[in-house]
């Protein structure tokens, strides 16, 4: 028996997922009231007659019928609905739809989006949101194809011209695409629905698409499987219940008194109570009447009432079994599944730790460019940090947290270490704040390599202010740009270059200096030079820069000041004189 194909959202900030899963509640209600629609948290299903009211015209149009018992769309934080089965070898999506504003086009989180549906190889079908922006459209008719032909042509024009750049977008990112009525092979081209998630535009277009995929190419993957499996989307306290989770159900079928056996980290095997679905048309975060049922089947979402769910975490995978027997394998392979998951490495790279499998893939799918040292479920700890810290390289000395807990004794080492510790519930904000702390760790090193380099410096020696005229020589000085600092070496340039000696001490008002810069007027004490021989008043003395250290200084420009880089620039040609080959 088919089972109905489980449909994710996924997309940009702001580009209207929720919108678009709110209007497609509404527009479902609006068509068939009492019983059309379960909603649960997560989840909302709409059934085969709801889809046939909504559609009919296009049915009509395409000469197809509808044997899929409807349509589960899920709606869950991050990307946990991307988990990877080893068993199914897909995702718990059967298919996605990946929202974009017509407006805005492909963003970074649309990118990141489309890498996950690559990586987890989830067909997909794209919906054109905020089509009603566009100036001067009119919205006659629910159906896109039928509502566009009333549209004039200036308006057809400048959709035209919009929608087609998104296709280009697209096809950059590797897919060819297409509007899904002008499709020729939908197992090669991607479709694209135009909608408008405010005034419910293209709805019905969505859905029939959704519904022929998934009855043409996804037939062998919708057949009900004897064994049941589903994913924990929230784990609750009830009064009177005590701890309940709100799963959805993506194979098989789940009894009530069937073992429940519960992976991650809190593996347990315990017996369920009860199943209850909520009340038609309400929302399972809300609700406080539901119907108990004896047995519920996939595609679906329910609440499973059993003793012991106090340490289960959202993301984890469930599956149910009639003996204790059973169960206990059951729990073995689960086990193994996060085993396949995790790794364990003695080698430099990043340190990964997630609240449940799902995250945790998640996690290893978008930081598959870096290297991973570990990535296991559960709470941070000590250990953890202590593994990081043992990482040479700063880019490593970091762990990257999703969806679960940092022990204090953790944040206390980490303090203590120098380890950065990036923790999120929002799986591309890690991203985000990865890439920025990567960029700060960069600068950072530039910046240190900076410091142990000679600056470019330049400095004159002030008419009657000598104090000492050898061992060492002191004189008084004007910083007339850069920086110069004890332990550099001067340089002047008459007849050629004449090294002069080295900086000893700087100082001001009686104080030791660490550096000078321009306009600082200063007393300098230089080992080397006599004044009179090497030396005048009047004369300018440059900090002697070697040919290494002006290609290095080169590399780190943007950190010189625009005084530093003029300076850079004297020196240049002036050790170009003595030599052309410097700094090549």
């Amino acid at each position: 028996m088919l089972r109905q194909p489980i449909i994710a959202v996924l997309g940009h900030v702001d580009h209207g997922k929720t919108s678009l899963l709110d209007s497609i509640r509404q527009t479902a209600i609006a068509a068939k009231e009492a019983g059309g629609i379960t909603q649960t948290i997560g989840t909302t299903e709409i059934p085969t007659d709801t889809i046939k009211d909504l559609c009919d015209k296009l049915l009509s149009r395409f000469k197809f019928s509808i044997s899929v018992p409807g349509l589960l769309f899920i709606d869950t934080p991050g990307h946990e609905a991307f988990t990877t089965l080893r068993k199914r070898g897909g995702s718990i999506a059967d298919l996605a739809i990946l929202v974009v504003d017509i407006r805005e086009g492909i963003m970074p989180q649309t990118e990141e989006s489309i890498q996950i549906l690559k990586d987890t190889k989830t067909p997909f079908v794209v919906a054109l949101n905020k089509i009603d922006g566009i100036h001067a459209w009119q919205t006659e008719d629910k159906c896109f194809i039928n509502n566009f032909e009333k549209q004039s042509d200036s308006v057809k024009g400048e959709f035209e011209r919009k929608f087609y750049e998104i296709v280009d977008q697209i096809n950059k990112e590797g897919y060819e695409s297409e509007r899904f009525d002008r499709v020729s092979d939908f197992r090669r081209t991607v479709a694209v629905v135009p909608v408008s998630a405010r005034t419910g535009e293209g709805i019905p277009d969505l859905l029939a698409t959704l519904v022929g995929l998934a009855q043409n190419f996804l037939k062998e993957q919708l057949l009900r499987s004897d064994q049941s499996a589903g994913m924990i989307l929230e784990v609750k306290t009830i009064i009177g219940l005590g701890t309940v989770i709100d799963c959805v159900i993506y194979d098989g079928t789940i009894h009530k008194n069937d073992f429940l056996v519960v992976g991650g980290k809190s593996h347990i095997i315990t017996k369920i109570k009860a199943l209850l679905m909520p009340d038609a048309l309400r929302d399972i975060r809300t609700e406080k009447r539901f119907t108990p049922v004896d047995e519920c089947h996939s595609a679906c979402g329910v609440r499973i009432s059993a003793s012991g769910l106090d340490d289960v975490r959202s993301g984890v995978l469930i599956k149910s079994a009639a003996t204790f027997e059973e169960a206990e394998k059951l729990l073995e392979e689960l086990e193994h599944e996060i085993e396949e998951v995790e790794i364990h490495k003695e080698t430099e790279g990043l340190i990964f730790k997630a609240g449940n499998l799902g995250g945790l893939e998640a996690l290893i799918t978008l930081f598959k460019n870096y290297p991973i040292k570990e990535a296991e479920i559960g709470q941070i700890t000590k250990k953890d940090v202590i593994d990081a810290d043992a990482n040479k390289d700063d880019k490593n000395r970091i762990v990257i947290v999703f969806d679960t807990d940092v022990s204090e004794d953790a944040l206390a080492i980490a303090k203590d270490k120098g380890i950065k510790i990036i923790q999120s519930n929002i799986i591309y904000r890690l991203t985000e704040e990865y890439e920025k702390l990567i960029k700060q760790i960069e600068e950072d090193a530039k910046k240190k390599e900076l410091e142990a380099l000679t600056r470019p410096g330049k400095m004159k020696i002030l008419p009657g202010l000598i104090f000492r005229a050898s061992n060492p020589a002191i004189v008084g000085c004007e910083v007339l740009g850069g920086i110069v600092k004890p332990g550099y070496i001067l340089f002047k340039f008459e007849k050629g270059l004449k090294e002069i000696g080295e900086i000893k001490q700087i100082q001001a008002q009686g104080e030791n200096l660490d550096e000078a810069k321009i306009s600082d007027k200063i007393a300098v004490s230089i080992i080397g030079p006599t004044v009179g021989r090497q030396i005048n008043e009047g004369d300018t003395l440059y900090t002697d820069i070697s040919s290494e250290e002006y290609k290095r200084l080169i590399r780190n420009m943007q950190f010189l000041t625009e005084h530093e880089k003029s300076i850079l620039q004297e020196i240049l040609e002036m050790k170009r004189k003595a030599d052309p080959r410097f700094g090549l």
